[in-house]
């Protein structure tokens, strides 16, 4: 739940997709699970779910750059001659570490969600179409 506190605007975006990659994999799955010896016209229907999850991480990336962008004029305006504003700029670095790689870290978990099911949608369709 720690990362999820961490990603402040870019939890919305990243649910969102998430959300629809979840649902595209539901309705490819029943897509696949309908099908008989011949693919649809329109192509195989998973491959949507791929695209999801590159999306996700890139928003994941998008975030991360902002984030990298708004440490930097954080420790910018922290750095001063005494040890103390050292001190509040070490810890300014610390938070500011943790904020800028959560977006990342969930956009990749996305695009690897969304890798694993398409690998195994990509197997049911196989299947289905031999």
């Amino acid at each position: 739940m720690a990362l999820l506190s961490h990603l402040g605007p870019w939890s919305y975006p990243l649910a969102a997709l998430g959300l629809a990659t979840i649902a595209d994999a539901i309705r490819a799955a029943v897509v696949i699970g309908s099908l008989d010896a011949e693919p649809p016209a329109s192509g195989a229907p998973h491959h949507t779910v791929l695209a999801w999850g590159v999306l996700g991480g890139l928003v994941g990336l998008l975030g991360t750059a902002v984030g990298l962008g708004r440490l930097v004029l954080g420790i910018r305006s922290a750095v001063g001659p005494e040890p103390e504003d050292l001190e509040s700029m070490l810890t300014i670095l610390g938070e500011g570490i943790a904020t800028v790689l959560s977006p990342a870290v969930a956009g990749g978990s996305l695009l690897a969600g969304s890798l694993v099911a398409w690998l195994a949608l990509q197997y049911a369709f196989t299947l289905r179409v031999r």
